[in-house]
């Protein structure tokens, strides 16, 4: 399952068990990539290399109001003859945990997608606007703004090729000139063919705004290896 199938319906407010239902479903004859930055986040086969079952673990940091570290899990749990997998998730550990159901049929890393699950459902929550208009806009963005660039990243002591994809899905908002911190909201991904699972980083981040005293918020996941 190619994880821009399944973008649309994420970023469209539809509940998430309808999502991965959708897992199953032929593609929609409009699900061809429009921009390089779905191609390298939606459309690469990132668990290709993977061929038994695994897990990547993540380390997960949340820097500003309530700030932790814990950890997410993403279980290859079943190869299928056709080299898609079923995959299951931990996402956070005891009072923070969050359930998603786990996905069939996989070769992208569905990853990007619980994360931005998580981000949307987190902006409604803190900021107060509907999570349809975060989601709209978010898409939009992947579509039209996202900047996609050469870098490196180091895995194992060595510093291996990597793109990096950012996109700041607010900044032509006027609504938010007053919330600054939201207007420069900006995603970074980070992804590589050398790090298994090919997501190396994802990180969601609003910087302080010293006017209203709000300390900003960070999220970030950080590939740290895999286990058995």
């Amino acid at each position: 399952m190619r994880l821009r199938i399944l973008l649309p319906a994420l970023l469209l407010n539809v509940p998430l068990a309808t999502q991965l239902a959708l897992a199953d479903s032929p593609a929609p004859a409009d699900t061809q990539p429009t921009s390089v930055a779905e191609t390298v986040l939606f459309e690469t086969p990132h668990l290709k290399t993977i061929d038994h079952p695994e897990t990547l673990n993540y380390r997960f940091e949340r820097i500003g109001p309530s700030p932790f570290v814990d950890k997410v899990a993403v279980r290859i749990a079943e190869i299928h003859p056709d080299g898609t997998k079923f995959v299951t998730f931990n996402f956070l550990t005891g009072a923070n945990h969050k359930f998603y159901p786990g996905v069939d049929n996989f070769s992208g890393n569905p990853l990007l997608m619980v994360f931005l699950q998580h981000d949307v459902e987190n902006m409604r929550d803190e900021i107060g606007v509907a999570a349809t208009f975060f989601r709209n806009r978010i898409r939009e963005a992947f579509t039209k703004e996202a900047v996609v660039s050469d870098t490196t990243y180091s895995y194992n002591g060595k510093s291996v090729p990597a793109k990096l994809i950012t996109l700041k899905p607010f900044i032509h908002l006027d609504r938010f000139e007053k919330l600054p911190e939201v207007q420069q909201k900006e995603y970074r991904f980070v992804v590589s063919d050398a790090v298994p699972g090919g997501i190396a980083e994802v990180t969601a981040a609003m910087q302080a705004n010293k006017a209203n005293d709000d300390p900003g918020l960070t999220e970030k996941l950080s590939f740290v290896g895999e286990s058995q």
